[in-house]
């Protein structure tokens, strides 16, 4: 079964409260208390959002996070992407050297299943969370 990791789900759950908090800055403090979200990993991921253009940060005794303009227009997929959840459904796939791969009956298989399956993930929007 395809599993959504801990990092993708978080960054969700994140960007959900943030979206409810339009116009105003989110301290991590603050989104990890109402959460339930680990603080330290709640960082990590604010800051590969941020690298990812999805939120931005203002320091200082204002500041926390907030959602970019746009953030709309970004996928699932273009956040698992820069969390870096954008593996492939079996190794094989990215495995140019499979000593297999020639002739391989699965491989068509698993190559559908993942195309469909990130077409979905291009479809589904942010803000759809």
């Amino acid at each position: 079964m395809i599993t959504i990791s801990k990092k993708v789900e978080y960054s969700l759950v994140f960007i959900a409260y943030l979206a409810k908090n339009r116009g105003k800055m989110v301290s991590l403090t603050e989104a990890a208390a109402v959460l339930s979200l680990p603080y330290r990993f709640l960082g990590q991921l604010s800051a590969d959002l941020k690298l990812a253009k999805i939120v931005e940060s203002k320091e200082g005794k204002t500041g926390g996070y907030e959602l970019v303009k746009n953030w709309e227009d970004k996928s699932l997929y273009d956040l698992m992407e820069a969390l870096g959840e954008n593996k492939h459904a079996v190794a094989c796939l990215g495995d140019k050297s499979c000593k297999r791969i020639k002739g391989c009956g699965m491989r068509k298989l698993w190559d559908k299943l993942e195309t469909t399956f990130v077409n979905e993930l291009k479809k589904i929007k942010l803000n759809e969370t």
